[in-house]
This record gives structure tokens, sequence and C-alpha cells, in this order.
């Protein structure tokens, strides 16, 4: 069963056949399937600079695919329709790359399946993903399988990741948003990782990483989420199709979840850096549209009617204005501009009595750009167009979004990727993750956009009182697994949150401000509450972030320091790796003891470096040894924002 001859290339990445083998690499991953009478099974797994095997069978198997229906497609033959490969960056919604698709029919289970991978060159790692159609014979006996990584269990850890959906019930110190569960022995039976969004399997000097592309989280299993199963016989197999029998169509193909499979070698931070290289060539910037500060109208009231009526036009251009002279990059308007409804999706006339021209007006005038919010599933695709052309709006913030249904995660995705088609890129989303129903997750959709991560308000509800140390801990958390700068870190006015439940007060303007810089900023408030004295701390701050932000974005972020617990040193290392330079932002919280602390650091140990104060502008040279660790000293409740080179 040998395949016809297949090579595309794009740089280091290719897809070639080999008679009845088909091979994909990145030029760091290399990934092999054997065509088999069920379809494909992957028979070798390699990451190249280091040699390291993750498929390594003892014989090779004559039949078998890494995709599976229980009850409906187990072992039933396939048949190739088609064999295809081209170079595609998914019609500028990711990084170009090598895409190879493979159609096979069942026709006894009355399916047919489109598999697809992607090889980003240099990446280290691969994605694929199932497309299905057909009338299923039978009912489906349970989750199917998506992939299934054939790795050699002996002498290895397993470690489960994910990260917890429903921000809003999450602002206590026992309400951390990552899990993150070491499990030390290799499994001797059939073991189910349920939970996590990514499986790490580590050996000496190595690993493996699967991730699930989906909105699955901790607390929330989404739509078919699925498990990572490990089988100490056969491997890993990836369940959760994202596609429920009785939701296949005969008429189109629907998507499945895609599966990430990172490789990495070395000691750490060798898996964060595979991991968060992956997610940004998967998810890419655009430096132009996507990095920002931005401000929203929402935040500093108690009530939600406060709130729509801090969406009026009067505020709104009082709003454009101090952004302006904070440097803030986009106004967002909130909840409140269409009204008290949400079954029209106009500017309403008492708020907005000539529609939006003034706003577009004022905005152009100060050098603003203009976000909107909607309700993500309520507001039609004419209404977000029309609102883009009357007025000009380029962040979205989609809320209230329920998808608990393939029907409804299709519908959804489909028009906002219409939408941001019609307006030639110039728009991006931020999805909310606030509440518990299925949303977005932290793998999904952001190719779209980035993530709104948290409402955090001064006074009302109680649950969501803006604490400084909390939201540096949420941010600290989120960027060990995925890069910070595709989520909104919030930022509070610590002069109006309530005194007896929160110790915001005690800290400066300027402090809550540098909690946010790795992240995307978001003024969760109406910034003209700030007083002439919080001012001016906060101008110089955004302009020496919007100064070196675009490096930042160049390289990855890494949480360094101990958890934050008001207690701690605590922070975030950005290193470039190729010109080896890089940025520290560092907090000594306001109840930490030690004046001094040596953060530990990567890729700076046995390493001179000139560092620079971005604020003050003082600067000198440190030798690191070679623990990696970076002498620092300040008071207390306190923090550093540091530039270093490697010191010639």
């Amino acid at each position: 069963m040998s395949f016809a001859k297949l090579d595309v290339a794009l740089r280091s990445a290719f897809v070639r056949t080999e008679d009845d083998r088909l091979v994909v690499s990145t030029g760091v991953v290399s990934r092999t399937w054997l065509r088999t009478p069920q379809g494909l099974l992957t028979v070798g797994l390699t990451h190249l600079p280091s040699r390291s095997d993750w498929a390594n069978r003892r014989r090779e198997p004559e039949s078998g695919c890494d995709w599976a229906l229980p009850g409906i497609l187990d072992d039933a033959a396939g048949q190739l329709i088609s064999l295809t490969a081209c170079v595609s960056d998914d019609d500028g919604f990711t990084s170009e790359h090598v895409r190879v698709v493979a159609e096979f029919a069942y026709p006894l289970a009355g399916l047919t399946i489109r598999w697809s991978a992607w090889a980003y060159p240099d990446a280290p790692g691969l994605r694929t993903q199932l497309a299905v159609k057909g009338g299923p014979r039978g009912t489906a006996g349970g989750s199917g399988r998506c992939d299934l990584v054939p790795i050699p269990f002996g002498h290895v850890s397993v470690r489960e990741i994910g990260y917890y959906a429903g921000t809003q019930n999450r602002n206590m110190p026992e309400t951390p948003l990552l899990r993150n569960e070491l499990f030390g022995d290799p499994p001797s039976t059939r073991r189910v990782h349920g939970w996590g969004s990514v499986l790490q399997v580590q050996r000496a000097g190595a690993g493996l990483a699967l991730v699930k592309e989906s909105h699955k989280c901790v607390n929330q299993p989404g739509h078919d989420g699925g498990a990572f199963v490990c089988d100490p016989r056969s491997g890993v197999h990836v369940t959760g199709w994202g596609l429920l029998s009785e939701e296949i169509l005969e008429d189109r193909f629907r998507s499945c979840w895609a599966t990430w499979c990172v490789l990495f070698a070395g000691e750490p931070p060798a898996f964060q850096t595979a991991i968060k290289s992956f997610d940004r060539l998967r998810y890419p910037v655009d430096p132009a549209r996507d990095i920002y500060t931005i401000a929203n109208t929402w935040g500093s009231t108690a009530s939600g009617v406060e709130a729509k009526h801090a969406a009026r036009e009067e505020n709104v251009l009082c709003e454009i204005d101090s952004q302006a002279d904070l440097g803030i990059d986009v106004q967002q308007v909130d909840d409140g501009w269409q009204g008290n409804q949400y079954d029209s999706w106009r500017p309403v006339q008492e708020r907005y009595p000539d529609g939006w021209g003034r706003v577009v007006e004022r905005a152009k005038g100060k050098g603003v750009r203009m976000g909107l919010w909607a309700a993500a599933q309520r507001i039609p695709l004419d209404d977000l167009i029309r609102s883009y052309e009357h007025g000009g709006f380029r962040q979205y913030k989609l809320d209230f979004a329920v998808l608990d249904s393939h029907e409804k995660i299709e519908a959804l995705m489909t028009k906002v990727r219409a939408f941001i088609e019609h307006t030639e890129h110039n728009v991006r989303v931020n999805w909310d993750l606030t509440e518990n129903p299925p949303r977005f997750g932290y793998f999904y959709g952001r190719e779209y956009g980035c993530i709104y991560l948290a409402n955090r308000k001064p006074e009302w509800p109680q649950q969501v009182i803006y604490r400084p140390y909390l939201m540096l801990r949420d941010l600290w958390e989120i960027a060990h697994f995925v890069n910070l700068n595709r989520f909104q870190g919030t930022i509070q006015n610590v002069d109006r949150v309530d005194r007896q439940l929160s110790d915001a007060c005690l800290h400066s303007h300027a402090y809550s401000v540098a909690i946010a810089l790795m992240s995307t900023p978001v003024f969760f408030q109406e910034t003209h509450y700030y007083d002439e004295a919080a001012r001016a701390q906060i101008r110089p701050l955004l302009a020496a972030h919007k100064a070196h932000r675009e490096a930042i974005c160049r390289g990855i972020v890494y949480p360094v320091g101990d958890c934050p617990s008001n207690r701690s040193w605590a922070g975030f290392q950005c290193h470039e790796h190729e010109s080896g330079t890089g940025y520290l932002l560092v907090f000594r919280e306001r109840l930490c003891a030690e004046p001094a602390k040596r953060l530990s650091c990567v890729c700076v140990a046995d390493r001179s470096l000139r560092i620079t104060d971005l604020l003050t502008g003082e600067g000198g040279s440190v030798t690191v040894g070679c623990d990696g660790a970076v002498p620092l000293s300040m008071p207390a409740g306190e923090f550093r924002f540091l530039r270093y080179e490697l010191d010639q």
C-alpha cells in the first residue's frame, strides 16, 4: 500500500512520501506515519537536534490507526481518497507552514475522515487535526480518539497541566488559576488524565508534551473535551473529538479539536521554551495590531446599571482625552452603548444622539484607537461589520458565550473569522474567560485575538475586588505554559479600591500598572478618576513600556521568583534567545521580609550582564554565577523594570 510520490517543502519544513510511509518534518521534529488498512499510524517521532526518539517500537505494526470512534470506527477498513500538501498560512490566521491533508473513506462505518498535519519551519512540534463527515452507522460507545502517540513508558515521569475557567470566582489565595501535578511513576496500568489541557512526559534530558487545542479547562470539561489516556502497551491516546456522533453531518466536514505534539531536550526551561515557541507560531502576533494598552469603561462602578451608564458618549469622550494624556492606545466601550437590551446592536440614541460620529472624530484627533464590547453569540455578523465601518473599532471584547455544542462553537468561530476577513485582518477580538460555562479556554481560538482574563473591581461584587498580589499571581501562573502577551492583565485605580477588603491602597499606582506590563495591559476602569499625582506615576511607566514592548514581544516570558503571596519576591523574565538580551520585571511584595534576593533566571548563567533601570536610566554590570541567579535589592512594596544585555 505505497503512497503516490509527494514532496513539498518550506525552508526547513517538508512533507514527503517514502513507499508506505508519510514523513512530516519541521527540521526540529520529525514524525512518520505508516499507511495501514485502517488509515495512518505513527511509527516514528524524533527530536532531531538531540536524536531523541519518542516512538520506539520493538516491531513494526501491520495494522491500526491514530484515530478511532468506539463502536463505529474501531478497526474499520479505510480507503485512501487523496493525499495532498501545500504551503499555507490558513488565510492569514497562523504562521506559514506546510499543510498535508489525507482523506479516507470508511464505507462500513459511514464516515469520511480528513486528517491534516501542519509543519512550521524550525518549530519544536507538529499540529494534527481531524475533520469528519458522513452518516455514522451505529452509536458511539465513547469519546473519539484524535491522536495516538506510541510513547515507550519505561523510565519516564508524567505531568498533567491545566488552567481554570471562571476567573470571576478565583480571586482568593486558595483558588489558583494553574493546576500542575506530577505523576512521578510511569503508568503500570491504563491511566486517564481527564482535567488537563497538557500532558508532559519527561525522561532524562528530554521530553514530550501533548496539548489539546480546545476550550477545555480544569473545572470545565467543555464540549467532548476528552482526556489523555496513558496505556503502557500502546502509548498516549488523545481522546475527545469535540464532535459527537449525532453532530456529524452527511454533506460537509466538521472539524475536531486539534492536538499539538511538542518535543524538547535539555535542562529547564526547555519545556516552557518549546511549548511557548510553538504557541507563538500557531498564534502569531502582528506588532502594529496586537501590541497595545487598552482601557475599558466597565470596571469602576459597583453596579451594572452604573457601568452601562459609563458607556455613554459624554463619558467616552472624557475617557478618550484621559487615555491620550496617560499614553493608553485603545479606549474600549463596554456594555451599555447599545442600551440595556441585547437584541439591537446600534448605538442607542439617548446615549449616542448622532451615532459614533463624535467619538470617532475625538479619537482620531487624540490618536486613540477604539474598541467595543458585544455579546458574542447574540450580535449578528452584519452588525459587527456595521460597527467596524461606522465606528472604526479594532478590538472587540466578546462576552456571554456558552459553547456547549459543536454547532455553537462552529457558528461563533465562523462568524468571527468572516468578520476579521471582511476587515482585512484589521480587527481582533478579546475572548472573555470570566464565567464558568464553557467558553474559550486558554489554548483555543487565539488566532482571532487574545484572552480577557479577569474582572477585578474596586468594591462590588466582593469576589472580584482587586488585590494586587492576586493579580500578580494569576499572571505569574499563566506565564508558566502560555505566552503572557496573549492575555489581558487587569489594572485598577488603587485609590478607589475598598480598604476593608484589599490592601491595594498601600501600593503605588505605578506598582499596579507594572504588574500587567508583560501581558496586554487593560485598565478595567474609567481612567478620568486618576488624579494628577497618579497620572504623574503612570505616564513615565507607560512611556518606558511603549519604547520597549516590541522587543519584549520578541522574547519569551518566564515566571521568576516564588509564587506571589504578598510576602514574596516574584516577577517575570523576558529573554530573547537569539540576541541573549532581555528584561526583568521584578516585585518585592509589600509584606516580604527579605531586603535582597538572588532570583534564578534562564539563559544567563556564567554571564556578565549590563543592566539598565528603564525608569531611572541608572545602570551597572553584574556577574551571574553558574546557578543563573541575579542579585537584586529594593524596599518592600516596590518593583524594578530592567533591561539586560550581554556585557562585552
